[in-house]
């Protein structure tokens, strides 16, 4: 009685400790701790140590040391992952784990954690139940110290002895297994197929979640791998399995140990279920899985493709393909320094109609394809491609292929070089007309009216799901035609139906062929049941049109369309005496907004602008100062820099070197560079890339300021 009194005051003072820890300065005394939850410390007063100091895996930052430490003596309560943590707290800590017994030695460190939440530790390593540990926890260098909380909590590792808390396996190989002190479950006691010597049962049962690696038929077993009298069944994965479910079973395969197969699916997992004939001892060994993946499909080989016709979706498969020999060294298969296609399977593909098939594995597959298309009549020979496509959708394959009706074509489609092979569809669709489809569009330039004709054209697979083409519900564009049409000048294009007297919907993308990124520009009804969109061009630059009807049973006839530019400005305006320069007018003489200082004959002041395609060799710019006394002189000058001052009654806003322009007498307060007879790039002698300043200096006698002339506004380009 007296020791059990004994025992139980012990236990009290332990507890009161534990709630009461603060942290030892001192590794040798260090504050006896237990089990899981929250412990106080508090490093206020603590000084740096010798011990832990040097660990080579506590180095982070370019130091391994610990600052003002404290240590703790903790026993595991349980076995399992230990966690201890810091995150919470404010201090910059670092905190590390050595084996128990007093002071560690150099080199021993179990775990060690500089920043795992911010600025505060945590590390986790495995511990055994009844075993001690010390811990060492104090801050970063020479950061601030002070109190907190550390909370150690355990995660006990899965038990085998019961199916919800199955540990996991993996892939093929041996894996060692213990049921000598197994007991025996509930769970896969009664399945039909494990029926065996007049029982169903699976006695001292282990069981095991395991993910197969690759696809094919799976083999279990223990033969030659124990001396124990086994049983085994295997179930669908996902946890303890209902009563029936049991895929395969086997008691005696190889003498009195066993062996199941089934087939397996990679990524797939199912549970294990291991134990002995009912009435055996329990034992050690290892249970045994292999996978012998199934055998490759007979389109692996050219000589035995799979035979396919017409238009539509046909499903394929490369898992299990090999790379063969045909149709590895095509001069036009040559993409980013790799002619080969791999894992390669091949179809014998027959033509509906005469026009241009396009074939390929856009938003039919994830894999990283590469296609290529043959004459038919079996195998092809070096250099008889007739058409081949790695990346024409991302890293998807597509290409066109003139076709004739009835004719077959060899189709090999595999992956580029070592990339993941699987699974998707061959995508296939002939188009009759001559700009059915995007990659055989009509060559249009410039503005004016195009002729537009859709009596032949069918709906193509490009350019049919665009989130900007959502109208009425859908956003498909059908009996659709192609144009790769390209600007003229630089502006504000706008494409129109508005003439044509059907249900038009059209759309623009940037770049010529069929497109590769969203639609810049899209449309169904703008002008009554016609279309009509704007977008920005840039002159020279080739964009790709789609324009076909709403609805697939719209009746449509001769038409034509539209395209127009609204010309961009070829540079900016600056340096305005409106009281948005760097300097004032000089005499208070502010202009309008957008102007100059004013003058005697505009109180608004002259503004100075621009028009025409800022292109270096094309050059057509024109400026223009307007609101000048009606018959100044006026120069009007290039610099090339930006140097704001004020410059008579006005604002120079052009400085650096100087060019002139020209100078001429105003017509009605006017003039222009065109008049002058200038070309203003090559007068300036600027070349592509130069930014270039401009700006008008003009006569005024009667001026406000008295200083007899005056400026514009600034107009900067960029050539």
């Amino acid at each position: 009685m007296k020791a059990t009194s004994l025992f139980v005051a012990f236990v009290a003072t332990s507890a009161f400790t534990v709630a009461a820890a603060q942290g030892s300065d001192d590794c040798s005394t260090a504050t006896l701790i237990a089990g899981q939850g929250g412990f106080a410390f508090d490093n206020l007063t603590a000084t740096t140590g010798t011990q832990g100091q040097v660990e080579a895996i506590c180095l982070f930052f370019g130091n391994s040391g610990i600052n003002n430490d404290i240590w703790f003596d903790w026993t595991a309560d349980i076995t399992g992952d230990a966690t201890v943590s810091l995150c919470g707290n404010t201090l910059d800590t670092k905190l590390a784990t050595w084996p128990g017994g007093g002071c560690p030695a150099d080199g021993t460190s179990l775990a060690c954690n500089d920043d795992s939440c911010s600025l505060q530790s945590e590390l986790t390593f495995p511990v055994t139940a009844g075993t001690s540990y010390m811990i060492q926890l104090g801050t970063f260098s020479a950061s601030a110290h002070g109190t907190g909380t550390m909370n150690i909590s355990i995660v006990a590792p899965p038990d085998p002895n019961d199916c919800a808390t199955a540990p996991s396996i993996a892939g093929q190989g041996l894996f060692a297994f213990d049921n000598s002190a197994a007991t025996t479950g509930l769970e896969g006691q009664t399945e039909a197929n494990c029926l065996f010597f007049g029982s169903s049962a699976i006695d001292n049962d282990l069981w095991y979640s395991w993910t197969a690696d690759i696809t094919g038929t799976a083999t279990i077993q223990t033969c030659a791998q124990t001396g124990v009298d086994t049983k085994m069944a295997v179930y669908p994965g996902g946890g303890c399995p209902s009563a029936g479910s049991s895929l395969a079973c086997n008691d005696d395969s190889c003498s009195l140990q066993s062996s199941v197969s089934l087939a397996v699916t990679a990524g797939t997992s199912y549970m294990i279920q291991l134990g002995t004939f009912p009435g055996s001892a329990g034992g050690t060994g290892n249970l045994d899985i292999s996978i012998v993946p199934p055998s490759a499909p007979a389109q692996d080989d050219c000589a035995t493709p799979t035979v396919i016709a017409g238009d539509g979706l046909f499903a394929f498969d490369n898992n299990l393909c090999t790379t063969g020999t045909e149709g590895q060294i095509e001069a036009n298969c040559l993409f980013f320094g790799n002619s080969g296609i791999n894992n390669d399977i091949w179809f014998s593909w027959t033509a509906p109609a005469s026009g241009t098939a396009v074939i390929g594995v856009c938003g039919q597959t994830s894999l990283d394809t590469k296609i290529a298309a043959y004459p038919g009549g079996g195998c092809p020979v070096d250099g008889s491609s007739l058409a081949c496509n790695d990346d024409s959708c991302s890293l998807q394959s597509e290409l066109s292929l003139a076709v004739t009706a009835g004719t077959s074509y060899m189709i090999q489609l595999g992956t580029f070089s070592a990339t993941a092979f699987g699974t998707g569809n061959l995508s296939i669709k002939t188009f009759t007309g001559t700009n059915d489809h995007c990659s055989t569009p009509d060559a249009i330039a410039g503005q004016g009216s195009f002729a537009l004709d859709l009596s032949a054209n069918t709906t193509g697979l490009e350019g049919q799901s665009e989130p900007t083409c959502f109208f009425f519900g859908q956003s498909a564009i059908h009996k659709d035609a192609w144009f790769a049409w390209t600007a003229d000048v630089t502006g504000d294009a706008t494409v129109s139906t508005c003439n044509a007297s059907f249900d038009t919907k059209i759309a623009a993308y940037d770049g010529g062929g069929c497109p590769a990124a969203p639609a810049i520009a899209c449309n169904d009804d703008s002008c009554s049941l016609q279309s009509s969109m704007t977008f920005p061009v840039v002159a020279g630059t080739t964009y790709t049109l789609q324009i076909g009807t709403f609805s697939e049973t719209t009746t449509v006839s001769a038409a034509s369309f539209d395209i127009s530019i609204n010309p961009a400005p070829p540079g900016t305006a600056y340096c305005f005496c409106d009281g948005t320069a760097s300097v004032t007018a000089p005499c208070g003489n502010a202009g309008a907004a957008g102007n100059g200082c004013g003058n005697s004959a505009n109180a608004a002041g002259a503004n100075l602008d621009g028009a025409g395609d800022a292109v270096v060799g094309s050059d057509t710019v024109v400026l223009t100062a307007t609101g000048l006394p009606s018959t100044a002189f006026c120069l009007i000058f290039q610099g090339d820099n930006n140097n704001e001052a004020v410059f008579g009654d006005g604002i120079k806003c052009a400085g650096g070197t100087m060019v002139r322009m020209g100078t001429m007498q105003a017509v009605g307060g006017s003039v222009d560079t065109a008049s002058m007879g200038v070309t203003v790039s090559v007068k300036g002698g600027v070349t592509a890339g130069d930014l270039r300043y401009y700006q008008g200096w003009y006569r005024d006698a009667a001026g406000p300021c008295g200083n007899f002339f005056n400026t514009t506004n600034g107009y900067e380009i960029q050539w």
